[in-house]
């Protein structure tokens, strides 16, 4: 029974010092609720007791007082509950101090109640922390001073607001004598307890920062500014450094752990953060104990304690980084002195070979074009054959090795690719034929423009696809596909593709034939011949396009070869096709053309008014529009791509003003279902470019005569 009514006591006790406590709160705020909480209580229990004496002694006044005063005492608590901690404070330590001056004034300074101000004193550094509160310690002892001083100075001896007998004054001031000393002692108690627990938290965090120092990866040193020597290391610094104990290092100069080259680069930077809040971090070498190199990244940072200037100099290991550093700089330095005899050997070797094989090929050309036997023929064109094909893959040799170096560079120059691919057809045709294979060919025909690129790249790389192709197909058939995926005002995408009906390529053996050198199988080197040098040339090229070369094939069947590249347009091109001479007057038509490039426009306006047209010219959707307010138009030509306003933007705004007028689309893009996008958009047609004259010529006779009909 007793251990039960201990036990729900304690429980009691509990609840009532952690009232006020809720998540989220740090721990000293923690600790500052449960020691008011405490002193609360203890309050409480010397207001109950002195209740119980003036009770006893009919002092009913004095009694009231007490009752009021633990009322106050109970309405901070509260505050607290309520988690308004100040202000229960503010009202327990007005509370007491009016509480003392009070019932000192009614029972008189010989009761003794002025006693109690000394364990108020002790409950004050209990419950206001000195160290972090000190300022507001002052501040409470001094009302609290005041008060004494009212409480001694201002009330006098005895009183008759209440009847106080003489023999009574001995038992009040022995009460508040017993309950100033059972308070002095329980705050006495209490203050040192604290004192313990802070002393314990502080030797806890003094051994949690010290693991933390020792445990650390990084070799940490800390240097005395003043004397430039060492004052402290951890056990990491220790390892790294070699040493047996902290005395090996510890009043050391720090100059004897630098190595030599950074002993000054050490003291220039500590000079330069030295007294400001900056840090350094770099490479820095040392030297260990036993005369180790020890390359360190370094974290250097100055701090100051007690007054006193230190520095925090903290080393992670980087030796063996540093070492694999300098043996690849040596294995580089040798791959590049390789690289470079290779290079040299290259180029001696082709000129030694190019000299004799130039002469061979111009006597076999020259043999082959004098008198010669019939029987002679076939050894000419062996001859012929093989020494173009040894100069074939000199060249070849020579421009992989140049890719290799980096030094391989594309020129930029205007080509025409419907051209330039129908030439390489051409040029393959005869060979694929001669073979009894059968040869097709899809090249675009809106692909007659002029694009910025490498001709002589681009025509090495099909022609090495459609070489392979003849190369690896008995029967069958070998196509050439270049076809225009979309194109804008000022560049095109443009998909080639090399198609046969060959030997095909297994899937494990598709990634290694782009590999120099390599070629699907060892039978396939000996039936075939060849170096293996093509298709990785190839695509090394095509990757120099800003593309990849694209590879699906299956054993049995065939190849497909294919890759995708985005040009740039000349904008300096023709603009027209087939100029036709004779084409109707347009007889006056009033025609707005909003065009920005001025090439563009030159061209288109050389046509329209020789076609009679009456034109009126803006370099931008937001000009077209102000021209339309101001005139008359039987028909508008928008370019699609233009500044300040699109022309999709500016035909919404002619159709505000007149919802009637024909408006036809000058552009060159290209893309799906183009025509039908334009017409929802509110054009009537379109214009590409490059434009036929005798089309712009058609479409704008058409639309005109439509609308006037309309």
């Amino acid at each position: 029974m007793k251990q039960k009514l201990l036990h729900i006591s304690w429980s009691i006790y509990q609840d009532i010092i952690y009232t006020g406590i809720n998540q989220g709160i740090s721990r000293d705020q923690e600790k500052k609720i449960i020691r008011f909480n405490q002193f609360i209580i203890l309050a409480l229990l010397v207001n109950c007791f002195s209740v119980g004496i003036y009770i006893y002694h009919k002092l009913y006044i004095s009694g009231l007082i007490n009752v009021t005063s633990a009322y106050l005492f109970l309405l901070a608590y509260y505050f607290n509950y309520v988690r308004k901690l100040e202000a229960g404070r503010i009202l327990s330590i007005i509370n007491i101090n009016l509480y003392l001056i009070i019932i000192s004034h009614v029972e008189g300074l010989r009761a003794g109640g002025y006693l109690l101000y000394f364990p108020y004193f002790l409950a004050l550094t209990f419950v206001v922390s000195i160290r972090r509160n000190f300022g507001e310690l002052l501040l409470i002892c001094g009302i609290t001073l005041v008060s004494l001083l009212i409480c001694i100075f201002g009330n006098p001896p005895v009183n008759d607001i209440q009847i106080i007998k003489e023999s009574m004054y001995a038992t009040l001031y022995n009460s508040n004598l017993f309950v100033s000393l059972v308070a002095t002692i329980f705050f006495s108690y209490a203050i040192l307890r604290l004192n313990k627990e802070n002393e314990v938290a502080i030797l806890q965090e003094k051994k949690f920062g010290d693991t933390i120092f020792n445990t650390s990866l990084d070799g940490v040193f800390i240097i005395f500014n003043e004397t430039n020597t060492i004052a402290n290391c951890n056990h990491r610094a220790l390892e790294l450094f070699e040493a047996s104990d902290l005395a090996d290092m510890e009043g050391t100069p720090v100059a004897r752990w630098f190595s030599e080259e950074h002993v000054k680069h050490f003291s220039s930077i500590a000079q330069s953060i030295e007294g400001s809040a900056k840090n350094w971090q770099g490479e820095l070498a040392f030297n260990s104990k036993t005369g180790k190199k020890i390359y360190g990244y370094v974290s250097i940072v100055p701090f100051t304690y007690k007054s006193v200037r230190y520095t925090k100099v903290s080393i992670l290991d980087i030796s063996e980084i540093k070492l694999t550093e300098f043996a690849l700089m040596k294995a580089k330095q040798k791959a590049e002195d390789a690289a470079k005899i290779k290079s040299r050997f290259l180029s001696n070797m082709s000129h030694e070979l190019r000299t004799p094989l130039n002469g061979i090929i111009g006597a076999s050309n020259l043999l082959l074009h004098e008198n010669y036997l019939e029987g002679q023929r076939p050894q000419l064109d062996i001859l012929k054959f093989s020494s173009e094909h040894m100069m074939m893959l000199i060249n070849d040799i020579l421009d992989y090795n140049k890719i290799e170096a980096g030094k391989l560079e594309l020129e930029e120059a205007p080509v025409n690719i419907r051209q330039v691919t129908e030439k390489i057809a051409a040029q393959f045709a005869p060979q694929v034929t001669a073979k009894g294979l059968h040869f097709y060919k899809e090249i675009d025909e809106e692909l007659d423009v002029e694009v910025f690129t490498d001709q002589t790249r681009l025509n090495q790389v099909l022609s090495n696809l459609l070489s392979n192709a003849i190369k690896f197909t008995k029967e069958g058939s070998i196509c050439l596909i270049v076809k225009r995926l979309f194109s804008s005002s000022n560049k095109v995408t443009i998909q080639f593709m090399v198609i046969d009906t060959g030997i095909g390529i297994p899937k494990e053996k598709q990634k290694e034939i782009f590999a120099s050198f390599t070629q699907a199988d060892v039978d396939t080197t000996r039936k075939y011949g060849g170096t293996g040098l093509g298709l990785s040339i190839s695509k090394e090229l095509v990757h120099m396009f800003n593309s990849e070369l694209v590879l699906e094939s299956t054993p049995g069947k065939g190849s497909v070869f294919q890759f995708t590249t985005e040009w740039k347009i000349n904008m300096h091109r023709k603009m027209y096709i087939n100029e036709p001479k004779d084409l109707s007057s347009l007889g006056g038509t009033r025609i707005l053309l909003a065009e920005d490039n001025p090439v563009n426009m030159a061209i288109a306006k050389r046509f329209l008014i020789k076609w009679g047209v009456v034109l009126t010219e803006a370099v931008n959707g937001k000009l077209a529009v102000d021209a339309f307010k101001q005139g008359e138009y039987d028909l508008v030509l928008l370019d699609l791509e233009m500044p300040e306003m699109d022309g999709a933007t500016a035909l919404k705004e002619i159709k505000k003003l007149n919802a009637e007028i024909p408006v036809l689309a000058f552009t060159a893009a290209a893309y799906d279902n183009m025509l039908s996008d334009l017409l929802q958009k509110g054009f009537i047609d379109f214009i590409p470019k490059p434009f036929r004259p005798e089309d712009l010529h058609s479409k704008i006779s058409f639309h005109v005569q439509h609308a006037k009909r309309a």
